[in-house]
């Protein structure tokens, strides 16, 4: 019996200006003529001057218990894509499809909102408010963020005060507070103490283990990548050019067609670390 996706993406496009001028004259123009989304359309609309395709004409799906993992080099379209799934962006084109009621958590950058002069504590209900949380649901999870984020006494002084993995741990915990059944995290595992990263990863194989739940996983650091994913895709110039199961063949094309982008030297020692790398 075939597996219904958690999410299916069909020719999904999205186009971006590379002059700012522009690319705000054509927002405010889009705006005053009320034109609608394109996917309300079959025709996928026209390039206009300075204008490019971030993402050209994608196709994915995320399935339950999947870890999917992203990579590609920078400007490949991999944050663009994320955005568009958890409707930071307007599509141009294409359809985005999941049931009724799908929650999506995205963690674009983990202390964005967090205020330096507040406890970890009112942060908690401030970042919990972004993510759409009310007073009722963040009061619920309080003990979970607790519990997860370690710091204890800690969570009553100013936000400001914490070390790098202080906040890391908080703003993670409050995201995974959300109980998403699809948790998208986009680089933001770079920061933070090695136990802490350690956690997060385990935390993330035993979310996937729950009905219905899958994570995508944005990231270019060979290693997170070949510890925790189950499938990887990658993105060259706003395509998705490979999608495989076997994580170290899709790192190793990712590399190899990344040639022009990587340098030799580079590029050869990270091949070696996925070739000696044992799963």
């Amino acid at each position: 019996m075939e597996k219904t996706p958690l999410i299916s993406v069909r020719g999904l496009s999205k186009k971006f200006s590379r002059d700012i001028k522009y690319n705000m004259y054509y927002g405010l123009l889009d705006v005053v003529s009320g034109r609608k989304a394109a996917n309300s359309s079959p025709e996928r609309p026209a390039l206009r001057k300075h204008e490019f395709w971030a993402l050209d004409n994608i196709d994915l799906d995320l399935y339950s218990g999947e870890i999917l993992s992203v990579v590609g080099a920078n400007g490949s379209g991999k944050t663009t894509l994320m955005r568009l799934l958890s409707n930071v962006y307007p599509r141009d084109h294409g359809t985005i499809m999941g049931r009724e009621g799908l929650r999506i958590t995205a963690v674009f950058a983990l202390n964005a909102g967090m205020q330096s002069l507040y406890t970890g504590r009112e942060n908690i209900y401030i970042k919990g408010a972004m993510y759409g949380m009310n007073k009722e649901e963040i009061d619920r999870q309080l003990e979970f963020i607790d519990d997860f984020s370690e710091l204890g006494k800690r969570l009553d002084t100013p936000f400001g005060n914490y070390s790098s993995g202080m906040k890391a741990r908080l703003s993670y915990a409050i995201a995974l507070a959300t109980e998403p059944d699809v948790f998208i995290i986009d680089e933001a595992l770079a920061v933070g103490d090695s136990a802490f990263k350690a956690k997060c990863f385990d935390n993330l194989r035993e979310f996937v283990t729950h009905p219905a739940k899958g994570v995508i996983f944005v990231s270019n650091h060979i290693n997170k990548v070949m510890k925790i994913a189950t499938r990887t895709l990658v993105m060259r110039e706003g395509q998705l050019i490979y999608n495989s199961t076997d994580i170290k063949e899709a790192l190793e094309f990712y590399l190899n067609n990344s040639s022009d982008l990587l340098g030799s030297q580079k590029q050869q020692r990270k091949l070696k670390k996925i070739r000696d790398y044992e799963f």
